[in-house]
């Protein structure tokens, strides 16, 4: 496939992750914040597939050029659920787990479109035909997708993990956290830069977020990876 094409592609599927999929996970963490007998999100007109609704200008510019970036905050008020602690578990899980299942939903059509024989002659030839694109976009939006759902899930300040984690953290923890707050945030921001620049600053000799990605989606992959060889020609 020409280079330039392939480029284009991949900036393409990230403008899809932007306008497609960022909506749905944004909607999913209002549904739940809903279901916990928080509507702020939908009060608010964000429980929607409208795109316009949920960008935010330096998230969306960061994952069309990065791959990793965020949308525009979804409002809550967790002092509306019904049970906070539970609430909040909830809502920090869902927009990880919505994540994943997207990235679950782009390798089963994968693996369907690999039942054909002529499908997989046409992706092995590396041919720019319609198939061969759809194929290539899926495959960004998955990766994109698992590597946004692994990040959030990871145990730092501003992240779904942290604030999983947080509802169980014992009341030194919390008091400690709270003296220390804007300390340990700037911590957390340093942590996930030298995470993402690891690689780059170790040759690749050292990746434990890509590490962590690669068993997430290798994992997520095993879900559906069986399909061509029980259905396909």
């Amino acid at each position: 496939m020409n280079s330039g094409f392939g480029l284009f592609l991949k900036y393409f599927s990230r403008a899809l992750m932007i306008l497609l999929v960022m909506p749905i996970i944004n909607s999913a963490r209002g549904l739940a914040a809903k279901s916990q007998g928080d509507d702020t999100a939908e009060q608010a007109g964000r429980i929607t597939l409208n795109p316009f609704m949920h960008l935010d200008p330096i998230g969306s510019l960061a994952i069309l050029l990065c791959g990793f970036g965020w949308s525009k905050p979804m409002p809550f008020n967790v002092n509306r659920m019904r049970d906070r602690k539970k609430g909040i578990i909830i809502l920090s899980l869902t927009g990880p787990l919505t994540h994943f299942l997207s990235a679950i939903a782009c390798n089963l059509v994968m693996n369907i479109m690999l039942c054909s024989e002529s499908i997989r002659m046409k992706l092995a030839l590396s041919d720019i035909t319609p198939i061969f694109c759809i194929f290539f976009i899926l495959t960004i939006l998955s990766a994109i997708n698992v590597s946004l759902g692994v990040i959030n899930l990871l145990p730092l300040p501003g992240m779904d993990g942290f604030n999983i984690l947080y509802q169980f953290a014992p009341p030194k923890f919390l008091n400690w956290y709270h003296s220390n707050y804007r300390a340990i945030n700037q911590a957390s921001t340093i942590i996930l830069l030298a995470l993402f620049f690891m690689p780059t600053l170790t040759n690749g000799l050292f990746d434990p977020l890509g590490w962590l990605i690669g068993v997430v989606s290798d994992l997520l992959g095993g879900l559906t990876s069986w399909i061509p060889s029980t259905f396909g020609s």
